[in-house]
């Protein structure tokens, strides 16, 4: 085998894909490092952190020449960098220098990093706000990110359709999670009363006005019905409300699924989530995710609080679904060989594939 790459994964941690990245990378026998700016309030762990807090613009001279010498550095001890969230060490300055001096350059776009807000909403339904206008700024640096890397990585073909024409291969790599850190609690198809639990992250997205207003409905209907609205919590107490959870109500507009969503169906419980007609097609046919938009959210509701067989049903398919296709042990394999040129872009139905068929082989070798 060719002589290992040192990696570094960096410099934003979103929803733990940075971390969780990394250590599936190490579980294989890859030296890979995680570096961030900033510690994550979820505290996910990192190798390596700047301590950099972008809204201290007073500290940004002292973080320039912080990153300056974070970048000579990483320049010696690293051979292949995957960034997330369009975020390099100096800011897209530095693209060049990468290939010059023999490195590989990879980048991981993870939802508004990449996508045109007015656009978006024009596609989802979602209304529209000019004050979340996305700068022509990002979509200049994205341009420039797409000429200069070796790869770009997104987790499903949501994305795809904002990546500019100009671009290096894309792959498609399905969101990692610790699977086995969940023990699933399904539910019970006879209960006294049935628990919805919504937990908006950013409200105008998930749709959470909607849902609201779905169970103001609900509850003029069935008497044997609570909804819990989580925010405000720790990860820990949040996780603990989901466990007691009959249904999870994620988000109306996005067109796919997140890390919530597959959190969520690791514990064992149903999902209502907005998947678009375009979406279901590209995602595992068995994707057990109910979905429900801002128009259907009601009737949705309605069909999982009258058939506890049901819920139980979607709550044993969605654990499986997760284990099949959103370990993060079997996506490192794919990561793997994308840094080391031995994959071929893949997107589609085809990249969840890859994973499940890792998964099955590994499986396989286990029980022989």
């Amino acid at each position: 085998m060719d002589r290992k790459l040192r990696i570094m994964h960096g410099l934003t941690e979103v929803a733990g894909q940075n971390s969780y990245s990394v250590r599936g990378l190490r579980e294989i026998g890859e030296n890979a490092e995680t570096v961030v700016y900033y510690k994550h309030p979820f505290g996910y762990p990192f190798d390596k952190c700047l301590n950099i807090d972008k809204s201290n613009r007073k500290m940004f001279p002292v973080y320039a020449c912080k990153l300056g010498a974070f970048f000579l550095s990483a320049m010696k001890r690293y051979d292949c960098f995957h960034f997330h969230f369009g975020h390099s060490i100096l800011n897209g300055t530095e693209l060049p220098l990468y290939h010059k001096m023999g490195k590989k350059l990879f980048f991981e776009f993870h939802g508004s990093d990449l996508r045109d807000h007015e656009t978006f909403c024009k596609v989802s339904g979602m209304p529209y706000d000019p004050r979340e206008a996305t700068s022509p700024k990002l979509h200049e640096r994205n341009r420039k990110i797409c000429r200069a890397a070796d790869g770009i990585i997104v987790h499903d073909d949501e994305l795809i359709p904002y990546l500019p024409e100009q671009r290096a291969p894309v792959y498609v790599v399905p969101l990692r999670v610790d699977i086995d850190r969940f023990v699933p609690v399904f539910p019970e198809p006879e209960t006294e009363t049935v628990r919805i639990v919504h937990a908006p992250s950013k409200r105008d997205i998930k749709g959470t006005k909607y849902v609201l207003e779905a169970f103001e409905k609900i509850k003029k209907r069935y008497k044997n019905v609570e909804f819990v609205l989580v925010e405000g919590k720790t990860q820990q107490e949040a996780f603990r409300i989901y466990e007691t959870a009959d249904i999870i109500v994620d988000q109306l507009f996005a067109g796919t699924y997140g890390v919530f969503a597959i959190e969520s169906m690791a514990m064992g419980k149903p999902v209502i989530t907005y998947i678009s007609d375009e979406m279901k097609g590209r995602l595992p046919e068995e994707l057990p995710i109910v979905s429900a938009d801002r128009f259907s959210i009601t009737e949705t509701l309605e069909k999982l609080i009258q058939d506890g067989t049901l819920r139980r049903e979607k709550g044993i398919e969605g654990r499986k679904y997760a284990e099949n296709y959103h370990d993060y042990r079997y996506a490192a394999s794919v990561l793997r060989d994308i840094y080391y040129g031995k994959a071929k872009p893949l997107n589609g139905r085809d990249a969840f594939a890859q994973v499940k068929k890792i998964r099955q082989e590994a499986e396989q070798k286990t029980d022989v």
